[in-house]
């Protein structure tokens, strides 16, 4: 019995992506055809690509942009969106964080119907679960096998909080930049870094010029590098862009309470970041 792919199992019987993403993408397609611009050729092996998320049109948007460039991608995907279970919940903090009643009570509704079918749809494309907790192993497992049959991986590693000093990404999540040290240990090698700009209201996806991790210095100090030199590129893509309107990975809520029992002690400690008080942003700022 041949063994493929699967997102949330050792294996599965069926491969990816199979009939129900194909489905989705064929009607996809209609609407989401981005431009797709490129600093430079790409190389023949597997790479990292590592981009905004623009709120939900980076992740559309790359499943379009790697048929264009004729490359196969396997995305990064939070386990909270494949679990049908954990799937609502995920919705109301990420879309629906600022709606009010009466009309939170509909959206929580359609959260029911529509979060668990686009985690089946997730599932289909294959995409690699993202776990919070000791179960990232898992997710560094199915990156190296990815890597190493041949697939490109894609990592949206922006939070949920606004960078002043750059306004073309958000604040990127440490955890994403460990993956480079973790290829080197266990595939020998560690790929190149591909910072990808997506702008939803040019429909344009900017592939920049790749960047190395150093194995020269320590790991941590080559992450902190490295994590540098991708938001510097990130800027650098932003703004060869004609002007246009930038948007964050999530919709912001306005109402912290509103969301509040939806979220995870991460994503918690996230919030409390963005929602702090600007007196005390200064007060660290002056003690540095």
């Amino acid at each position: 019995m041949k063994k493929y792919y699967s997102p949330l199992k050792p294996y599965s019987r069926v491969p990816r992506p199979h009939i129900l993403f194909n489905a989705a993408f064929a009607v996809a397609r209609l609407f989401v055809k981005p431009n797709v611009l490129l600093s430079e050729a790409l190389p023949d092996e597997p790479v990292i690509f590592m981009a905004n998320h623009a709120f939900d049109y980076g992740p559309r948007a790359m499943v379009f942009a790697g048929k264009r460039i004729k490359r196969k991608f396997r995305t990064w995907s939070s386990f909270n969106t494949l679990s049908i279970k954990r799937a609502p919940n995920q919705m109301m903090k990420t879309t629906y964080p600022n709606v009010k009643k009466p009309w939170r009570y509909l959206a929580r509704l359609s959260t029911y119907i529509v979060a668990p079918v686009l985690g089946l749809v997730f599932r289909a494309a294959g995409v690699i679960p993202v776990y919070r907790d000791m179960r990232i192993k898992t997710t560094y497992t199915k990156t190296f096998e990815s890597l190493r049959t041949g697939y490109d991986v894609v990592i949206f590693p922006d939070s949920i909080i606004p960078d002043p000093e750059n306004e073309f990404v958000d604040k990127t999540q440490k955890g994403a930049f460990k993956t480079f040290e973790m290829c080197r240990r266990f595939l020998g090698r560690a790929p190149k870094l591909y910072p990808v700009y997506c702008c939803k209201s040019l429909n344009t996806v900017s592939v920049g010029r790749p960047l190395t991790f150093d194995t020269e210095i320590p790991a941590s100090e080559a992450e902190v590098k490295l994590e540098a030199e991708f938001r510097e590129e990130m800027k650098r893509l932003g703004q060869a862009l004609p002007p246009h309107k930038i948007i964050h990975a999530a919709s912001i809520p306005k109402d912290y309470d509103s969301v509040k029992k939806y979220l995870t002690y991460n994503e918690e400690k996230m919030y409390a970041e963005l929602n702090r008080p600007k007196e005390t942003e200064e007060a660290e700022s002056a003690v540095k």
